[in-house]
């Protein structure tokens, strides 16, 4: 087994730690990773997407140019690397800020309304977190507690006063999918 994923947004979004949550909750379950990040000049507003690689053997190059799951936080992002991801792909896009009008019959679009989710007075830089609850019900690749216990190894001294928060918005995006599987709404393949 081996999963390529493309997680991409702006700078500002999680991006990044997103990646970095995903790949230190796979070494947690003994998995072989590889994290790769790239971003613009600027931090904020400017691009950033990363690359994991999950598996079970040794992993080759940490590079992918068409991923097997493709997580996209903005429109321009959607723009730049939805027509990357392979033929049976999962594509996980924030429907809050997504207007996505193309659609690929050949792929699994999950519309995740993560920033809504996300948004309230204190923390509205969040949509990441309820992201990886969504990518963790529907892959399968990783085990909520995993996510739940790496969260706070990763997150830096500065920002500890978050982990409560972002623990319950993974488990809101966790739950979110399951819920909306069974009404059969916001989660099926766009044909």
């Amino acid at each position: 087994m081996e999963k390529r994923i493309i997680i991409a947004g702006s700078g500002g979004q999680g991006v990044l730690f997103l990646g970095k949550l995903m790949a230190y909750s796979a070494m947690l379950e003994g998995k072989e990773v590889t994290w790769f990040p790239s971003y613009g000049a600027e931090m904020r507003g400017g691009t950033a997407n990363c690359t994991v690689i999950i598996s079970d053997e040794m992993i080759g190059s940490p590079v992918t140019g068409n991923p097997d799951i493709l997580i996209v936080m903005n429109e321009a992002s959607y723009n730049r690397f939805s027509k990357r991801l392979l033929p049976g792909g999962l594509l996980f896009y924030d429907s809050s800020l997504i207007t996505a009008d193309s659609r690929r019959d050949d792929v699994k679009i999950l519309k995740v309304p993560a920033s809504e989710m996300s948004a309230s007075p204190r923390h509205t830089k969040s949509a990441n977190m309820v992201m990886m609850g969504a990518f963790i019900t529907v892959t399968g690749l990783l085990a909520l507690d995993s996510a739940l216990s790496a969260i706070g190894d990763i997150t830096p001294s500065r920002r500890k006063d978050s982990i409560a928060v972002n623990k319950d918005l993974i488990t809101k995006g966790y739950g979110l999918i399951e819920t909306e599987e069974s009404n059969s709404i916001g989660h099926q393949a766009h044909t």
